[in-house]
Parts: C-alpha cells; structure tokens; sequence
C-alpha cells in the first residue's frame, strides 16, 4: 500500500468536489428560482431533502464499502451528483427536487469510503490530523463554489455552470479508476450488501458502543450548530446588528477561514494530547460561548470584535469533524470502520436537517434571533457534560 499522503489527495479532492455538487444550487438559487417559477427562500426546502437522503446514502454506502470497494463507492456517488446537476439544469421546480432526492443520494456515500482508505494507511499519531485535512474538504468545497459559480455564470449561464460542475465530476469518476486497483484491494467480494440488515446492523454498531453513541450524538449537535450560523449568521447581522449584506458577507467568509483553519489546528491537538474527547468537549464549550457572544451582539459593535467572534464560531462549530471521524475510525471494530462513519454521518445529517428548523421556529416564536442563539448553546452545553462525564469515566485516550 502506498503512503497516506497521495491517498489524503485523492479523498480530499473527492470530498471537496461532492461539496461544490451540493452548494451548486443554493449558490446560483437567486438566478434558477426564477426560472423554477419559486422563491430563492425556498431552496431551504431543497437543502433538507438534500441531507435527508443523504442520511441514506452515508448508512447504504457504509454497508456497501466493504465488498465492492472505497472508490467505487466514491465513482457511483459522483455519478449520482452529476445526474442530479443536470436534471436540476432543466429549470423546472420538479427538476430541482429530483436534483435534491439524486444528489443527496451521492453527496453521503464518500464520507464513510473515505474513513475506510485512511483509517488503512494512516499512521496512529496522525490519524486526527489527517481526518480534519480531509474534512476541510466541506468549508473548501463551499468556498470554491461560491467563488467561481457566479462568475462563470457569465460565461456559461447558470444552466452552463450546473452543467461544468456536473462534467467535473465525470471527470472524478475516470481519473479514480486509475487509483481503484491499489485502493480497492481490500474488497470482501463475500461480503453482505446493503440491504435493511445491513443498515439495521450500522445502527446498532453505533447504537452498542457507548463512545460511538456519544461521539454520534455530539456530532449531530455540532453540525445543527455549524449550519445555523451558515444559514442564519449573515441575516441575523444584517437585520438585527445593522450591518450591510457585504459587510455582513464578509464576516460569514471569516467564520469559513476559521473553521478550515480548526479542523487542522484541532486534529493536530488531538494527537498530541492523545486526548480526542477532552478536545471535543473544549470545542463544544468554545462554541457555546460563542453562540452566547452572538446573542449579545448590538447595533455599533465593533467590526473588530464581529469578526473575531465569527472566527470564534467558525473554528469552534465547523473544526470538530475530523476528530469525531478519526474518533470513529479508532473505536469501530477491525473492517468496520466505513460502516461505523456511515452511521455516525447519517445520525449528523440528522442535527442538519433538524437544527435550522428547530432555530427558525425559535426566532419566529419568540421574535428574537437571540433566544435561538441562547437555545444552541445550551444545546452545546449538553455535549460538554456528557463529555465530561464520558471522561470523568475512564474515556478512552
């Protein structure tokens, strides 16, 4: 088996590309909404079907590694991406629909092929490290799409730029064959495929390890943190600070920087302490305390002090990913690694589904962005707890 680090490229690159897949549409939503004959508010709608059946596609895709193999998960995944891009393409409000069931069908399936490469190849005192590299994938993927979409909108159009993305990646499917031979040489042509068996067995693996349980839960927590100030940070400082769309833009932007910057920064931590969950717990304390700070902020706050807090939040909310799957990766059983990340995936996407609305449905009750804030981070504080009492325990090191 070659070294970790071409093998991290090739995962980072399939992780990057699926988040352009999935930011596609809610980048370029103010131009296809129109189109769709809807409102630009409503991809809300496509985002949770979009990680609901991404839910499916991180337990199925689990149970489907072991036989056929990593990266012929990830080419099947990509597959679906690129079909659900180009029926999204058709501009017609069923089109984008389809596009959200299809895509999130594909955009679950490479988190667990990838747990199961570089748990193999990855030396233990790097495995934090090298899971957090991989996972900034996600931020990078969003910022690249958001950087680039628009402006070859005025080249291709829109219709042209789902289409490119789409192409991109085809283009991942062929070039992964050339690495299929010497990743995928581990497959259990024997093994069980993915029916309601497997996916009840998933659950279970997570559900009967009590590390893996919190780890999972935690996750979904963190995640419902990570997308509610994603899609709910720049409005709230628009509507309720006062500042303007750019300036508001630009503070979001500094919460991405942050958060790529924390999956490295915590994943190095994390194997030098030898101490994942004590390192979990103190991102989930940061970002209580951050959510709290937001909560209190009022028109006139400095710039300054906005921006050092959304990089607070970012590091804290979006840096956790790559020590929870490298958690995973330690504690699943021997050949089960892509099984035990499919599960912990599924139960995350859960938090995304679930978490914006339970924040949208607080801010509309109570007519405050301030009580949605105050309600997360209680919900964070709930994971420093268990965390802590996990460790006070005899956590594993």
């Amino acid at each position: 088996m070659a070294s970790w680090l071409p093998h991290l490229g090739v995962m980072l690159a399939v992780q990057s590309l699926t988040s352009v897949s999935a930011a596609s549409v809610p980048v370029l939503a103010p131009l296809i909404a129109p189109h769709a004959g809807v409102a630009a508010a409503d991809i809300g709608l496509f985002t949770m079907v979009l990680y609901a059946c991404g839910m499916a596609s991180a337990l199925i895709g689990g149970t489907l590694v072991p036989r056929h193999g990593a990266l012929r998960v990830c080419q099947v995944a990509m597959l679906f991406c690129a079909t659900g891009l180009a029926v999204a393409a058709t501009g017609h409000v069923a089109g984008l629909l389809a596009c959200a069931f299809v895509l999130g069908c594909g955009m679950g399936a490479p988190t667990p092929a990838s747990s199961h490469v570089l748990v193999r190849v990855t030396p233990p005192r790097l495995l934090n490290l090298v899971f957090s590299i991989k996972q900034t994938g996600v931020p990078l993927g969003g910022a690249i799409a958001g950087a680039t979409l628009p402006a070859l909108t005025l080249l291709l159009g829109w219709r042209g730029a789902l289409l490119g993305t789409a192409l991109l990646c085809c283009t991942g499917v062929a070039l992964l064959q050339l690495w299929r031979t010497r990743t995928d040489d581990d497959r259990e042509l024997k093994r069980g495929g993915a029916g309601a068996h497997g996916v009840l067995a998933t659950i279970g693996l997570i559900w009967r390890d009590a590390e893996l349980r919190l780890v999972a839960l935690a996750s979904a927590i963190f995640s419902a943190g990570q997308v509610c100030v994603s899609a709910f940070y720049v409005t709230y400082l628009v509507e309720a600070v006062g500042l303007s769309l750019t300036v508001a833009g630009l503070a979001l932007a500094v919460a991405q920087i942050g958060g790529v910057a924390g999956r490295i920064v915590w994943g190095a931590v994390a194997d030098w302490s030898g101490r994942p969950l004590l390192v979990l717990a103190g991102l989930a304390a940061i970002a209580a305390a951050g959510m709290v700070l937001a909560s209190r902020l009022v028109p006139g706050a400095p710039i300054v002090a906005i921006h050092a807090l959304s990089f607070m939040l970012g590091a804290s909310t979006i840096g956790w990913a790559g020590v929870v799957y490298a958690e995973v990766g330690r504690r699943a059983p021997p050949g089960r690694t892509a099984e035990a990340s499919g599960g912990v995936t599924a139960v995350m996407f859960a938090g995304i589904v679930i978490g914006p609305a339970i924040f949208g449905l607080i801010v509309r009750a109570s007519g405050s962005f301030a009580a949605a804030f105050i309600a997360t981070a209680t919900g964070l504080a709930l994971v420093v707890v268990a965390l802590a009492l996990r460790l006070a325990r005899g956590g594993a090191r």
